[in-house]
């Protein structure tokens, strides 16, 4: 096999913030994330490398009133414009999901629900409603439902609920902050990500990855927002390098071991070209990985082939062995 790599990146705007606001992390209007989008769509076709968009439903949307039927709380729309892709290009973005869609590549678009629900602290009606309405969206516009699911901020839904709106493989992030402070330094600037094989858990393949985006590195300016103040008397460049170096060896591990990895970030975390700077060596990186070693780069879709056509490979054994 020689080993599997993933990459999933958020693709939310406005509505990964709407319910939160905090400091500014999107450019204005959504031009540099529109930016960046098209040279990674660009780099992509080049070096001929897959992934997983995971994309908030409601971004394909032209224009809408506001209202969104379902099980949501009251306020749970208060921030939704209510207008249309020209007059708030970071709630409606169906000319973003219309060029990850034409790519050659063959990139996947995953739902990452219809409006960014929290789905472990709503109840399972708002967030079955939401995924549903997104799972709708995604038939309408791409001809069939989304068979994967990345859960916004990490906080999973039922597998029941996966299940019902014909989910059968979810992103998980394994988290590892222990709460040290000096160990959570060196863990965001060099530690590798996680080796986690993917799992069949009742019914949902389970891919796993980092609490924190490993795509991009923490210690780079993260879309419009400054560095941390902890990484900037390290000079940028030695940044960039360990970030890179960091995830080389991971590609190593990978095909030495026949594991897995699943890389992640927000789009809005690539967007400046400190980030971009990492980002595209890495992906020239995958593409040499992949022809010179043997390594798969799966969307999440394929993954979960994948992983089901091993677990039915491993049962056949064990019940010829029985047999």
């Amino acid at each position: 096999m020689n080993g599997v790599v993933t990459i999933s990146i958020e693709v939310e705007l406005g509505w990964g913030f709407h319910d939160i606001g905090g400091p500014k992390r999107l450019s204005d209007q959504c031009v540099e994330e529109r930016k960046y989008l098209k040279k990674l769509l660009h780099k992509c076709d080049e070096v001929g490398i897959p992934i997983s968009f995971d994309v908030v439903g409601h971004l394909a949307l032209n224009e809408c009133d506001g209202t969104h039927e379902g099980h949501y709380p009251a306020d749970w729309f208060a921030n939704d414009p209510g207008t249309n892709f020209e007059t708030n290009p970071d709630f409606y973005a169906p000319d973003m999901i219309a060029a990850i869609a034409a790519s050659n590549v063959g990139h996947e678009l995953c739902t990452h629900t219809f409006s960014h629900v929290l789905c472990d602290r709503m109840g399972d009606d708002c967030v079955n409603d939401d995924i549903a309405h997104a799972q709708q969206i995604h038939e309408t516009h791409f001809g069939k439902k989304s068979v994967s699911f990345v859960p916004p901020r990490h906080f999973e839904p039922t597998a029941t609920v996966l299940r019902e709106n014909g989910i059968e493989i979810v992103r998980k992030s394994i988290h590892t902050d222990t709460g040290n402070k000096v160990n959570r330094f060196f863990e965001l600037l060099i530690a590798p990500p996680l080796l986690n094989e993917p799992q069949l858990v009742e019914g949902v393949v389970e891919t796993y990855c980092t609490s924190y985006q490993s795509l991009t590195a923490s210690s780079l300016p993260i879309g419009q927002r400054e560095t941390h103040a902890v990484f900037k008397p390290i000079p940028r460049s030695l940044r960039q390098q360990l970030h890179l170096r960091r995830m080389e060896t991971d590609l190593k591990a990978v095909v030495e071991n026949d594991g897995y990895a699943h890389f992640w970030c927000h789009l809005w975390d690539l967007s400046n070209e400190h980030q971009w700077g990492v980002v595209e060596p890495f992906l020239d990186m995958l593409a040499t990985y992949r022809d010179t070693e043997g390594l798969q780069v799966l969307t999440m879709a394929e993954l979960n082939d994948h992983v089901r056509a091993q677990h039915a490979t491993g049962v056949e054994l064990m019940e010829g062995i029985n047999g």
